[in-house]
C-alpha cells in the first residue's frame, strides 16, 4: 500500500515576473492540485485541485484550471493522486477526561496485536522514572488482539512494567494492573491482575482508588498534554469534536486559555458544566441556563449547548426495560423547557428505546410552546431506537448521533433505518474511556461490519458515502455550521484531510488503518507526517 510523504508533497511555486504580471486572477494562498478531492456536497462530487485563500476555499476543479491561480507566494501541494476528504468532526468526546492524563497514558486505540499492545506498554514504562504510574484509560476492548484475544496477565504486565505501577481500564467495568499498582492500593497479586472497576476506577468522583493513587498533573504538564493530544486528533483526522462531559472530568480554562492565545489546531464546542441530581439541582440548572448565552462557538473555541446528561438521575443503559419515574421525567422536563425557551441545542445519553420514547414524548409537548426544529437537538447512542422513534425524532426536526463505542459492546444498531429514514445523523466516538478516538475506525466498522481483529461484528452497515457524509456534512448540520463546514465548497472553512490511502477505493476492512498525510484547519496546516 503506497504511503504519501510530505518530504515531496509540498513545494513552493515560482511565477516568473511576466507570467505574474499577466495574470488577471488574484492568487491562492494554498493551492491543492492532481488529486482525488471528494467534496462531499449534495453530489458527492470528486474534484482534481482546490484553493484557499485565507481561511477559506475559494475555487475548486481541476488542475489545470486552478493552476493560473497559483503566484509568487503560494503554497502549492501536488497530491500525486491522493485523496482528500473534509475535515472530520466528532459529535461526542470527553476531550477534558484524557488531557488531565494524557502525558501518563498508553492508547490501545486500534491496536489489533496483542505482540504490539505490549511493545507499547514496555515502550512507556521505559520512556519513565521508576515509580510513576502508567495508564490505558479506556479505548479498547480484550477481543481486538487478533494474535491472542482476552485481557491481560499478572506475568505479562509485571513484565512489561516491572518498576511503575501500571492498570488498564475496560471501560468503566474492569481494571487490570500488575503487581506495584494493586500492592499501591492494598490487594494481593495472587488474586490476578484482572479486577472488577467498582472502587479502583469509577466513573463518579473521586474515581476509585487507582485513579487517587496518580499525582494531580502540573499546569505546565497540562498545556503540554493539550498540545500533544490536539495534535493526535489532528493526525487521525479530526479537526472539530464536541466536548462533553461534568466539571469533574475537567476545568475548561485549560482550554479557554489556549483558545484566547490565538487559533487553536482543532475547533472545540462544549457544553455548559453543572451537576443536577435532584429536585433542587434542576433548579440551581435552570437559573445557570437562564443566566447563560447558548451557542457562542466563534472560530474555533465556546459554549454550544447542554448535554449530555441534562439531569444526571435519566442515565440509562441498553439494559433499561422499562419506562422512567413521573419524577425523573418532569424534573428533566424542566430543565428542558427553559432550554427550549432559551435556544439552547440539547445532546442527550439515550441508549435504549425505553428512554427515547418517554423522552420524545416530553419534547413534543414542549415543541408545542417553543419549536424545537431550529435547535436542531439530538439523541446520542440510540442503540436500539425504533423506527417509530426514528420518525418521531424526525418530525421534530431533531438529529441522531451514532458512536463508535457500540463497536467495542458489539450493540446491533438499527443502520438501515436511521439512514432510510431520511432524518439526519451524524457519527462520533464516545472517547475516550468507552472507546477509541480515531474517526476511521469507527467509519471502517461501520462500512466493513467487522472489529478490529476482523470479527464480524455489525449486520447492519453503511456505503462508504453514507459513512463520511454522517461524520463530516451532517455533523456540520447538527453544530448549525453547514455554511462554513463539512464540505469542500468554495465559501466553505478550509478544513481537510490528505489521507494516506484511498478512502473510496481500498477493501472495506482497512479502513480502519487510514491516517492523515497532511491536516488543514482555516487553511493552516495543523499536522503534516514526517519524513522517516
Amino acid at each position: 500500500m503506497r504511503t504519501l510523504m510530505l518530504c515531496w508533497l509540498i513545494f513552493a511555486t515560482t511565477v516568473s515576473a511576466q507570467n505574474a504580471g499577466e495574470n488577471t486572477v488574484e492568487s491562492a494562498d494554498t493551492l491543492l492540485f492532481n488529486g482525488k478531492i471528494l467534496t462531499v456536497d449534495a453530489g458527492f462530487s470528486v474534484v482534481e485541485a482546490l484553493a484557499v485563500r485565507g481561511e477559506r476555499i475559494v475555487a475548486t476543479g481541476t488542475s489545470a484550471a486552478l493552476q493560473e491561480m497559483a503566484g509568487p507566494s503560494t503554497r502549492v501541494i501536488d497530491l500525486k493522486g491522493a485523496t482528500v476528504v473534509p475535515g472530520l468532526i466528532d459529535n461526542h468526546f470527553h476531550f477534558l477526561r484524557a488531557v488531565q492524563r494524557w502525558h501518563r497514558q498508553v492508547r490501545l486505540d486500534g491496536v489489533a496485536s496483542r505482540q504490539q499492545a505490549l511493545q507499547l506498554l514496555a515502550a512507556k514504562a521505559q520512556s519513565l522514572q521508576a515509580g510513576e504510574w502508567i495508564l490505558v484509560q479506556g479505548g479498547w476492548f480484550p477481543e481486538q488482539f487478533a494474535d491472542k484475544p482476552g485481557g491481560f496477565t499478572l506475568a505479562e504486565l509485571d513484565q512489561v512494567a516491572p518498576a511503575n505501577p501500571l492498570f488498564l481500564q475496560e471501560r468503566y467495568n474492569i481494571v487490570y494492573a500488575n503487581s506495584l499498582a494493586l500492592r499501591a492500593v492494598g490487594l494481593d497479586p495472587a488474586d490476578g491482575a484482572r479486577r472488577p472497576a467498582e472502587g479502583l476506577a469509577t466513573f463518579n468522583p473521586p474515581y476509585g482508588k487507582l485513579i487517587q493513587q496518580i499525582p494531580v498533573t502540573s499546569e505546565m504538564q497540562l498545556e503540554q498534554n493539550l498540545t500533544d493530544f490536539m495534535q493526535q486528533l489532528n493526525k487521525a483526522g479530526l479537526t472539530g469534536v464536541y466536548s462533553l462531559g461534568r466539571g469533574p472530568e475537567g476545568e475548561d480554562y485549560v482550554m479557554e486559555r489556549r483558545a484566547a492565545a490565538g487559533p487553536l489546531p482543532l475547533r472545540i464546542w462544549h457544553t455548559l458544566t453543572y451537576e443536577a441530581n435532584d429536585s433542587a439541582g434542576a433548579d440551581a440548572a435552570i437559573a445557570l441556563i437562564r443566566a447563560s448565552e447558548p451557542n457562542t462557538f466563534k472560530d474555533d473555541y465556546g459554549l454550544f449547548g447542554l448535554g449530555e446528561h441534562v439531569y444526571l438521575p435519566f442515565f440509562d443503559f441498553p439494559s433499561q426495560r422499562g419506562p422512567w419515574s413521573e419524577d425523573i421525567i418532569d424534573n428533566f422536563a424542566r430543565i428542558a423547557e427553559v432550554a427550549a425557551a432559551g435556544g439552547w441545542p440539547l445532546h442527550e445519553h439515550t441508549m435504549s428505546d425505553w428512554s427515547v420514547k418517554d423522552l420524545l414524548t416530553s419534547f413534543e409537548d414542549i415543541n408545542q410552546r417553543h419549536p424545537l426544529a431550529p435547535l436542531r437537538w439530538t439523541l446520542a447512542h440510540v442503540y436500539d431506537i425504533s423506527p417509530d422513534s426514528i420518525a418521531r425524532a424526525k418530525a421534530l426536526g431533531m438529529g441522531l448521533a451514532v458512536h463508535g463505542a457500540a463497536m467495542n459492546g458489539r450493540v446491533k444498531l438499527p443502520l438501515r433505518a436511521i439512514a432510510d429514514s431520511g432524518i439526519v445523523y451524524g457519527l462520533g466516538t464516545d472517547a475516550t474511556i468507552v472507546s477509541h478516538y480515531q474517526p476511521f475506525i469507527t467509519l471502517g466498522w461501520l462500512v466493513s461490519g467487522l472489529d478490529l481483529a476482523g470479527n464480524k461484528a455489525l449486520d447492519e452497515t453503511l456505503t462508504r458515502e453514507e459513512a463520511l457524509i454522517a461524520h463530516t456534512r451532517n455533523n456540520a448540520w447538527l453544530f448549525q455550521q453547514e455554511a462554513n463546514l463539512g464540505t469542500l465548497e468554495p465559501g466553505k472553512l478550509a478544513d481537510l484531510v490528505v489521507l494516506d490511502r484511498d478512502y473510496l477505493d481500498i477493501p472495506a476492512a482497512e479502513i480502519m488503518q487510514i491516517q492523515s498525510v497532511l491536516t488543514m484547519v482555516g487553511g493552516r496546516i495543523v499536522y503534516q507526517q514526517s519524513t522517516p
